[in-house]
Protein backbone atom coordinates (compact mmCIF):
# COMPACT_ATOMS: atom_id res chain seq x y z
CA UNK A 1 0.00 0.00 0.00
CA UNK A 2 3.13 1.86 0.98
CA UNK A 3 4.77 1.63 -2.31
CA UNK A 4 1.75 2.39 -4.12
CA UNK A 5 0.62 5.80 -2.39
CA UNK A 6 4.53 6.71 -3.51
CA UNK A 7 4.08 5.75 -6.84
CA UNK A 8 0.87 7.79 -7.50
CA UNK A 9 2.95 10.75 -5.29
CA UNK A 10 5.59 10.52 -7.71
CA UNK A 11 3.46 10.31 -11.13
CA UNK A 12 1.44 13.63 -9.24
CA UNK A 13 4.41 15.73 -8.49
CA UNK A 14 7.01 14.93 -11.08
CA UNK A 15 5.25 13.33 -14.03
CA UNK A 16 2.00 15.88 -14.12
CA UNK A 17 3.21 18.57 -12.10
CA UNK A 18 6.46 18.54 -13.92
CA UNK A 19 8.58 19.51 -10.51
CA UNK A 20 12.03 18.32 -11.13
CA UNK A 21 13.74 16.03 -8.17
CA UNK A 22 16.00 17.44 -6.23
CA UNK A 23 18.48 16.99 -3.68
CA UNK A 24 17.65 18.11 -0.20
CA UNK A 25 20.01 21.03 0.73
CA UNK A 26 20.96 20.98 4.20
CA UNK A 27 22.76 23.42 5.29
CA UNK A 28 23.94 26.78 3.12
CA UNK A 29 25.58 29.08 4.68
CA UNK A 30 28.64 32.14 4.12
CA UNK A 31 29.74 35.17 5.78
CA UNK A 32 30.15 37.03 2.90
CA UNK A 33 26.71 38.55 0.81
CA UNK A 34 29.37 37.85 -2.09
CA UNK A 35 31.14 34.79 -1.27
CA UNK A 36 33.55 34.28 -3.82
CA UNK A 37 34.29 29.91 -3.69
CA UNK A 38 31.13 27.59 -3.26
CA UNK A 39 32.36 24.07 -1.25
CA UNK A 40 29.67 21.43 -2.14
CA UNK A 41 29.41 18.75 0.53
CA UNK A 42 28.39 14.88 0.00
CA UNK A 43 27.77 12.21 1.75
CA UNK A 44 28.65 8.46 1.09
CA UNK A 45 26.15 5.39 1.06
CA UNK A 46 23.44 5.35 3.90
CA UNK A 47 24.56 8.23 5.56
CA UNK A 48 23.15 11.62 5.23
CA UNK A 49 24.70 15.36 5.88
CA UNK A 50 25.29 14.03 9.11
CA UNK A 51 28.49 12.72 8.68
CA UNK A 52 29.62 16.23 7.52
CA UNK A 53 27.58 18.38 10.15
CA UNK A 54 30.81 18.70 12.66
CA UNK A 55 33.39 19.63 10.00
CA UNK A 56 31.04 21.94 8.14
CA UNK A 57 29.84 23.98 11.17
CA UNK A 58 33.50 24.27 12.03
CA UNK A 59 34.58 25.25 8.64
CA UNK A 60 32.31 27.42 8.53
CA UNK A 61 32.96 29.34 11.55
CA UNK A 62 36.61 29.82 10.23
CA UNK A 63 37.15 33.78 9.95
CA UNK A 64 39.69 32.80 6.92
CA UNK A 65 37.22 31.23 5.26
CA UNK A 66 34.33 34.71 5.00
CA UNK A 67 34.33 34.64 1.42
CA UNK A 68 33.08 30.86 1.33
CA UNK A 69 29.64 29.81 0.55
CA UNK A 70 29.02 26.27 2.42
CA UNK A 71 26.76 23.82 0.97
CA UNK A 72 25.77 20.36 2.22
CA UNK A 73 23.09 17.86 0.61
CA UNK A 74 21.84 14.56 1.06
CA UNK A 75 21.95 12.67 -1.91
CA UNK A 76 18.83 11.22 -3.64
CA UNK A 77 17.37 8.01 -1.58
CA UNK A 78 19.08 8.94 1.97
CA UNK A 79 18.71 11.40 4.39
CA UNK A 80 15.99 13.90 3.91
CA UNK A 81 16.06 14.40 0.55
CA UNK A 82 13.20 12.57 -1.72
CA UNK A 83 13.48 9.18 -2.03
CA UNK A 84 10.90 8.66 -5.45
CA UNK A 85 10.15 5.23 -6.96
CA UNK A 86 11.15 6.32 -10.41
CA UNK A 87 15.14 7.56 -9.67
CA UNK A 88 17.18 4.75 -10.97
CA UNK A 89 20.30 5.74 -8.88
CA UNK A 90 22.81 5.23 -11.27
CA UNK A 91 25.53 7.74 -12.43
CA UNK A 92 23.21 9.19 -14.68
CA UNK A 93 20.32 9.90 -12.60
CA UNK A 94 22.74 11.37 -9.87
CA UNK A 95 24.15 13.87 -12.32
CA UNK A 96 21.42 15.08 -13.34
CA UNK A 97 19.70 15.44 -10.19
CA UNK A 98 22.98 17.28 -9.30
CA UNK A 99 23.06 19.82 -11.63
CA UNK A 100 19.25 20.47 -11.41
CA UNK A 101 20.11 21.37 -7.81
CA UNK A 102 23.35 23.69 -8.14
CA UNK A 103 20.93 25.24 -10.85
CA UNK A 104 18.48 25.93 -8.02
CA UNK A 105 20.91 27.13 -5.57
CA UNK A 106 22.12 30.05 -7.85
CA UNK A 107 25.63 29.41 -7.65
CA UNK A 108 27.44 31.92 -9.46
CA UNK A 109 31.48 30.88 -7.99
CA UNK A 110 33.80 28.45 -8.56
CA UNK A 111 32.89 24.82 -7.27
CA UNK A 112 34.55 22.57 -4.95
CA UNK A 113 33.08 19.20 -4.04
CA UNK A 114 33.79 17.60 -1.12
CA UNK A 115 32.94 14.53 -0.88
CA UNK A 116 32.85 10.83 1.32
CA UNK A 117 33.34 7.65 0.81
CA UNK A 118 30.29 6.68 -2.60
CA UNK A 119 30.40 10.58 -2.80
CA UNK A 120 33.47 10.58 -3.78
CA UNK A 121 32.36 8.33 -7.04
CA UNK A 122 29.73 10.65 -7.62
CA UNK A 123 31.62 13.70 -7.43
CA UNK A 124 34.19 12.62 -9.86
CA UNK A 125 31.53 11.18 -12.31
CA UNK A 126 30.09 14.52 -12.33
CA UNK A 127 33.01 16.52 -12.84
CA UNK A 128 33.79 14.38 -15.50
CA UNK A 129 30.41 14.04 -17.69
CA UNK A 130 28.94 17.58 -17.00
CA UNK A 131 30.41 20.79 -18.24
CA UNK A 132 29.43 22.23 -14.87
CA UNK A 133 32.76 24.16 -13.51
CA UNK A 134 34.11 22.00 -10.88
CA UNK A 135 37.46 23.57 -10.10
CA UNK A 136 38.55 21.05 -7.44
CA UNK A 137 37.50 17.84 -5.38
CA UNK A 138 38.42 16.68 -1.81
CA UNK A 139 38.06 13.59 -1.56
CA UNK A 140 37.55 11.21 1.87
CA UNK A 141 37.66 7.89 1.58
CA UNK A 142 37.52 6.96 -1.79
CA UNK A 143 36.08 3.46 -2.53
CA UNK A 144 38.18 2.68 -5.77
CA UNK A 145 38.39 -0.95 -6.22
CA UNK A 146 39.48 -3.32 -9.19
CA UNK A 147 36.73 -5.08 -10.81
CA UNK A 148 37.87 -7.74 -13.85
CA UNK A 149 40.69 -10.00 -13.99
CA UNK A 150 43.70 -7.46 -12.90
CA UNK A 151 42.09 -7.53 -9.12
CA UNK A 152 43.97 -8.67 -6.67
CA UNK A 153 42.76 -10.80 -3.64
CA UNK A 154 41.87 -7.81 -1.22
CA UNK A 155 39.90 -6.20 -4.19
CA UNK A 156 38.32 -9.39 -4.50
CA UNK A 157 37.67 -9.76 -0.76
CA UNK A 158 36.17 -6.58 -0.78
CA UNK A 159 33.88 -7.01 -3.63
CA UNK A 160 32.40 -10.02 -2.44
CA UNK A 161 31.84 -9.01 1.06
CA UNK A 162 29.57 -5.90 -0.71
CA UNK A 163 27.86 -8.21 -3.24
CA UNK A 164 26.90 -10.69 0.20
CA UNK A 165 25.97 -7.67 2.17
CA UNK A 166 23.88 -5.96 -0.48
CA UNK A 167 22.03 -9.52 -1.45
CA UNK A 168 21.39 -10.14 2.25
CA UNK A 169 20.43 -7.16 3.93
CA UNK A 170 17.67 -9.09 5.89
CA UNK A 171 19.67 -11.60 7.35
CA UNK A 172 20.42 -11.29 11.05
CA UNK A 173 24.16 -11.74 10.87
CA UNK A 174 24.12 -8.18 8.32
CA UNK A 175 20.73 -6.70 10.77
CA UNK A 176 23.23 -7.01 13.62
CA UNK A 177 26.01 -5.70 12.29
CA UNK A 178 24.31 -2.85 10.69
CA UNK A 179 22.92 -2.09 14.06
CA UNK A 180 26.46 -1.93 15.55
CA UNK A 181 28.10 0.06 12.83
CA UNK A 182 24.87 2.89 12.81
CA UNK A 183 25.47 3.40 16.69
CA UNK A 184 29.59 4.19 16.61
CA UNK A 185 29.60 5.76 12.63
CA UNK A 186 27.34 7.87 9.93
CA UNK A 187 25.80 4.59 8.49
CA UNK A 188 21.95 4.42 9.40
CA UNK A 189 21.20 1.38 9.19
CA UNK A 190 17.28 2.54 8.21
CA UNK A 191 18.79 3.01 4.92
CA UNK A 192 19.93 -0.73 4.78
CA UNK A 193 17.08 -2.34 3.53
CA UNK A 194 15.83 0.35 0.67
CA UNK A 195 15.94 0.66 -3.00
CA UNK A 196 18.57 3.61 -2.72
CA UNK A 197 20.76 1.21 -0.94
CA UNK A 198 20.60 -1.72 -2.86
CA UNK A 199 21.10 -0.12 -6.27
CA UNK A 200 24.01 2.63 -5.37
CA UNK A 201 26.01 -0.32 -3.89
CA UNK A 202 25.32 -2.13 -7.46
CA UNK A 203 25.54 0.72 -9.68
CA UNK A 204 28.12 2.86 -8.25
CA UNK A 205 30.45 1.42 -5.19
CA UNK A 206 30.48 -1.79 -7.60
CA UNK A 207 30.35 0.07 -11.24
CA UNK A 208 33.52 -1.97 -13.03
CA UNK A 209 34.27 2.00 -14.84
CA UNK A 210 35.40 3.28 -11.29
CA UNK A 211 39.27 1.90 -11.98
CA UNK A 212 39.14 3.37 -15.44
CA UNK A 213 37.68 6.54 -13.91
CA UNK A 214 40.03 6.98 -11.44
CA UNK A 215 42.92 6.43 -13.67
CA UNK A 216 41.84 8.77 -16.42
CA UNK A 217 40.37 11.73 -14.71
CA UNK A 218 41.24 15.14 -15.15
CA UNK A 219 40.68 17.16 -12.38
CA UNK A 220 42.20 17.65 -9.42
CA UNK A 221 41.54 15.40 -6.77
CA UNK A 222 43.11 16.33 -2.87
CA UNK A 223 42.16 12.58 -1.49
CA UNK A 224 42.57 11.41 1.89
CA UNK A 225 42.58 7.90 3.68
CA UNK A 226 42.47 6.76 6.72
CA UNK A 227 45.30 4.04 7.10
CA UNK A 228 42.93 1.75 9.24
CA UNK A 229 39.72 2.13 6.92
CA UNK A 230 38.52 -1.30 6.49
CA UNK A 231 36.73 -0.18 3.70
CA UNK A 232 38.72 1.19 1.68
CA UNK A 233 41.80 -0.34 -0.27
CA UNK A 234 45.32 2.46 0.58
CA UNK A 235 47.28 0.07 -2.18
CA UNK A 236 44.80 1.36 -4.67
CA UNK A 237 45.08 4.71 -3.63
CA UNK A 238 48.41 5.21 -3.79
CA UNK A 239 48.46 2.75 -7.52
CA UNK A 240 46.13 5.63 -8.81
CA UNK A 241 48.28 8.26 -7.61
CA UNK A 242 51.18 6.97 -9.30
CA UNK A 243 49.16 6.46 -12.69
CA UNK A 244 46.90 9.71 -12.02
CA UNK A 245 49.25 13.57 -12.20
CA UNK A 246 45.89 14.99 -10.83
CA UNK A 247 45.45 12.66 -7.84
CA UNK A 248 46.94 13.76 -4.85
CA UNK A 249 46.71 11.18 -2.03
CA UNK A 250 47.28 11.81 1.85
CA UNK A 251 47.19 9.05 3.88
CA UNK A 252 46.65 9.43 8.06
CA UNK A 253 45.71 7.59 11.11
CA UNK A 254 41.65 7.07 11.11
CA UNK A 255 39.25 4.46 9.79
CA UNK A 256 36.40 4.95 7.45
CA UNK A 257 34.50 8.16 8.68
CA UNK A 258 35.53 12.04 9.57
CA UNK A 259 36.37 12.15 13.12
CA UNK A 260 39.55 11.97 15.02
CA UNK A 261 42.64 13.00 13.47
CA UNK A 262 41.37 12.69 10.29
CA UNK A 263 38.78 15.08 10.78
CA UNK A 264 41.67 17.53 11.57
CA UNK A 265 43.37 16.30 8.62
CA UNK A 266 39.89 17.16 6.55
CA UNK A 267 39.55 20.62 7.99
CA UNK A 268 43.54 21.34 6.88
CA UNK A 269 43.02 20.12 3.59
CA UNK A 270 39.79 21.54 2.56
CA UNK A 271 40.81 24.41 4.28
CA UNK A 272 44.09 24.38 1.82
CA UNK A 273 42.46 23.99 -1.01
CA UNK A 274 39.63 27.06 -0.38
CA UNK A 275 42.70 29.30 0.49
CA UNK A 276 44.32 28.62 -2.90
CA UNK A 277 41.50 29.41 -4.84
CA UNK A 278 40.42 32.40 -3.26
CA UNK A 279 43.97 33.76 -3.49
CA UNK A 280 43.56 32.37 -7.41
CA UNK A 281 40.56 34.72 -7.87
CA UNK A 282 42.13 37.59 -7.03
Amino acid sequence: MKNNLQKIWDYVVHRILHIPVTMSVRYDFSRSLKPELTIIFLHGIAASFASWRPTVKELAADKDLSKVRFVALDLIGFGRSEKPSFFKYDYESYRKVLKRTLKKLKIKTPVVIAAHSMGCLIAMDFAEHTNYPIEELVLVSPPFMHQNESANIFDRLHNRAFKDINNNTDAPIVEAIAKFVDAVSSFEKRHLNTPAFHQTMDKIILNPDNWRMAIESKIDCEVIHGRVDPLVIGSNLRAIEKRNSHFHLLETFGGHDIVGLKQKRVLRKVKEVALRHLLAAK
